[in-house]
């Protein structure tokens, strides 16, 4: 595999590589975890090697996964340019990048979060952007984990506070439905003061 980046992790289950970078052509070449996209109330939308493959080839996009038996996708962690027409695409110059993340049933709970995000989040390229994550509650496996509303949000900001990311408050339509959501971003340190300034306007919709 010519992933930029490969990383082997130890877990209860057995060894899992950690590999970033991949290009579409290797993601198609793998297998899918059937507990990926798995939640009691709500599907994800990238639930199959075609979708992460699409993904991993838009531009701007890095895309990270954690593989059992080096070919079985048990996890990803995704950035990518904000999606046109949400509000995040709005920022001048546009620099927002969604961090999206997921491992599946039956691997959560096992540290595989941590290194993806370790590999996906602390490069180069992403001090002169701003990264920044939707936490919906819905989205949230807490019959799977055994984890309250509260404990899984405590978690997320646990794996990305160390990262740089901090919690914003917005008031984003969908982040605003429920008091639990949670809105992350982290600011790299080359984005200029003007363009911080811009992000704080608009996470209460206020564009230039």
């Amino acid at each position: 595999m010519s992933a930029g980046q490969i990383k082997e992790v130890e877990t209860r289950r057995g060894p899992v590589l950690v590999s970033g970078g991949l290009s579409p052509a290797e993601v198609e070449a793998l297998e899918l975890d059937g507990g990926i996209g798995v939640f009691p109330s709500y599907r994800s939308l990238l639930t199959s090697r075609e979708s992460l493959a699409q993904a991993a080839a838009q531009p701007g996009a890095y895309l990270c996964l954690c593989l059992a038996q080096e070919r079985r996708i048990v996890g990803y962690t995704l950035t990518r340019p904000a999606a046109e027409g949400e509000r995040w695409a709005g920022l001048r110059p546009p620099l927002m990048d969604e961090l999206m993340s997921e491992v599946a049933r039956g691997w959560r709970d096992l540290g595989l979060m941590r290194p993806m995000l370790e590999m996906a989040v602390p490069r180069p390229e992403n001090e002169e952007r701003i990264l920044y994550i939707m936490g919906y509650s819905w989205h949230w496996d807490l019959d799977g984990t055994k984890k309250t509303l509260q404990a899984y949000r405590d978690t997320l900001i646990h794996l990305l506070s160390p990262l740089g990311f901090r919690q914003y408050p917005t008031n984003e339509p969908n982040i605003s439905l429920r008091p639990e959501n949670l809105f992350m971003a982290r600011i790299g340190d080359q984005v200029v003061p003007e363009v911080q300034k811009r992000f704080t306007n608009l996470l209460f919709g206020m564009e230039d």
